[in-house]
């Protein structure tokens, strides 16, 4: 274990995965200073210092991080390998830990999952997102650990309270307004992490010296999107409805697939026996738990617009189409 951690500098911050680490860090007696756009209103538990300051504006950017001194950077919002580059310039030499937070979308599709830690990255650039953040990473590779001690962390779908975007919002009004749920031709495996667990596994890395130079994948219990339904329905007291249809069929009816919550044509399970076999963390929140914790925190608002399908739920011809290729699995 390292001598404790003080001071640290999360940049992001203020909306959902960035707002978990600054309350974990808070948690742990942490002084922290945000940096981000400040157009999120924010509120912590305890007093933070935040500076202002957007990714896009480079030359402005980099003096502020320029005139922040502290122990340890996470970075929750660097997508393109240019904001990876400025931070590492602008603290290298003087952290003790710099902890890049990252997603499972680096690695290159069809995964043979469980996908581990040395699998190869994405090298499509049509899979915009996942080539990006893997370019991202391959710059900090390339830093020598004894002048910007790097740790570098792999997430599924992180859920929970704060979530712009909450595939279970998404869901849990499907079930209570009982309309039918999409899920696969037949069942996958997926993962998800609750994002207060993410936030611990951050902290549990940057307080470990074994952490340096090295990458970790984190992730709760697989699932299949079926059994995740039922749990959601659980907690809605409504039977789900639920229906099969292959991908094919569904993008002839202009879905985009990315909409549909944990809707894959394929397994996609991260390998986490390293982060707990070196570092000792697991997560500690049942699903159960995290997801009634994740729904009251919604409560009386509307989900994200971002998850759906393009069709009216009343198109009959499209509906039958979809049940003519299986009968689905309404209980």
């Amino acid at each position: 274990m390292t001598d404790r951690i003080q001071s640290v500098a999360v940049l992001g911050g203020s909306r959902f995965i960035g707002h978990a680490v600054v309350e974990a860090l808070l948690a742990r007696g942490c002084q922290v200073t945000t940096v981000n756009r400040g157009i999120t209103p924010v509120h912590y538990s305890r007093p933070v210092a935040r500076f202002v300051a957007n990714r896009r504006e480079p030359e402005r950017y980099a003096g502020v991080l320029a005139g922040i001194t502290v122990d340890a950077v996470v970075d929750v919002t660097a997508y393109h390998p240019g904001e990876t580059r400025l931070a590492l310039e602008a603290f290298r030499g003087r952290l003790r830990r710099f902890v890049h937070i990252s997603t499972l979308s680096v690695y290159g599709w069809p995964l043979d999952c469980p996908v581990g830690e040395d699998a190869p990255l994405e090298t499509n650039p049509l899979n915009a997102y996942g080539f990006e953040k893997a370019a991202c990473e391959r710059l900090i590779f390339a830093e020598h650990p004894a002048r910007l001690p790097w740790t570098v962390l792999r997430l599924p779908a992180v859920f929970g309270p704060r979530d712009p975007s909450s595939r279970e919002a998404y869901l849990f009004r499907q079930i209570l307004r009982e309309k039918d749920i999409i899920v696969p031709a037949r069942p996958y495996y997926c993962q998800n992490l609750f994002v207060a667990d993410a936030a611990r596994a951050v902290c549990s890395l940057m307080e470990s010296d074994r952490a340096v130079g090295r990458v970790y994948n984190a992730g709760g219990t697989p699932f299949t999107l079926e059994a995740y339904v039922d749990l959601l329905a659980g907690l809605a007291g409504k039977p789900p409805r639920m229906m099969r249809a292959p991908a094919r069929v569904l993008e002839q009816g202009g879905a985009d697939l990315q909409k549909i919550p944990y809707f894959f044509e394929g397994d996609l399970v991260l390998e986490t026996r390293r982060i707990q076999d070196e570092i000792g963390f697991a997560p500690a929140w049942s699903t159960e738990k995290a997801l009634a914790v994740t729904l009251a925190g919604f409560s009386g608002q509307e989900p994200p617009p971002w998850w759906g399908l393009p069709w009216d739920k009343t198109d009959l011809d499209f509906q039958e189409a979809i049940r003519s290729v299986d009968e689905g699995i309404s209980p």
